[in-house]
């Protein structure tokens, strides 16, 4: 039975989903009627207030499942920010590399071209 209101698919890509209440059933989003929280939204059982079915008493105000996900979206955009540092890193170092490749390639040429000219003389 899922409870996380992330999904993920075969490639790991995460989307904001309802969790599934404790009947195995995605919960839906309901707006609260009383006077302590008029028209605040939350997550419940969809067979709550249903005449004849079971329910279970699954209750988790909506915001703070958008906020969980706002939290997790954070910490996902943190570790892409760290990944991309030290790809740049490395991008940095491997045009050194290039750098020293093609330096030594124009040694080499100039080293050549001196060859040719001492051995034409």
């Amino acid at each position: 039975m899922p409870s996380s209101s992330l999904s993920s698919s075969s490639v790991g890509k995460r989307t904001f989903a309802p969790p599934w209440c404790f009947c195995e059933v995605q919960a839906v989003v309901r707006y609260s009627t009383t006077k302590a929280n008029p028209g605040l939204p939350f997550l419940g059982c969809p067979k709550y207030n249903t005449k004849g079915l079971a329910y279970c008493k699954y209750f988790k105000w909506a915001d703070i499942e958008l906020q969980e996900y706002a939290n997790e979206l954070s910490r996902k955009e943190e570790e892409l920010e760290k990944r991309l540092f030290e790809v740049e890193i490395q991008v940095t170092e491997l045009r050194k590399i290039v750098d020293e490749f093609k330096k030594r390639e124009m040694e080499l040429v100039l080293l050549e071209r001196e060859s040719v000219l001492s051995c034409a003389m």
